[in-house]
């Protein structure tokens, strides 16, 4: 027994030393230029393409910028992966939160995302 109570300090102390030391907490900061606002404003989804006329309809989301359905505005439409698809040009026509548009290139098709890019404002 007296050997055990002997070799105890000592057997604490090795095992205190295996412990590694707790790893450095992850920067809780991240460069400014992942924060900044992307100037691609929501507009809304493609509801119908007429191929043939070049008209589109969108469905507006909820938030959607006024400024942006302004008869005449560039809208870029996306697909669901965020790959462009093609532009649209707002009309006059705005029922509710139907919107509508001309082709202006590309080949928009019904769920394709629609921004606008926002006027840079002043730096």
């Amino acid at each position: 027994m007296s050997l055990l109570r002997a070799a105890l300090p000592g057997l604490v102390l090795l095992a205190a030393g295996c412990v590694a030391p707790p790893a450095p907490p992850p920067s809780a900061t991240a460069p400014a230029e992942l924060l900044a606002p992307s100037t691609r404003l929501l507009v809304g989804r493609v509801l119908e393409v007429d191929a043939a006329r070049g008209f589109a309809f969108i469905e507006l989301a909820p938030d959607a910028p006024r400024p942006a359905l302004a008869p005449g505005s560039l809208l870029l439409v996306r697909r669901p992966d965020l790959t462009p698809s093609g532009t649209l040009r707002t009309s006059a026509y705005l029922r509710g939160r139907t919107l509508g548009s001309r082709v202006a290139a590309g080949t928009p098709r019904p769920g394709d995302e629609v921004v606008w890019a926002a006027p840079a404002g002043p730096e």
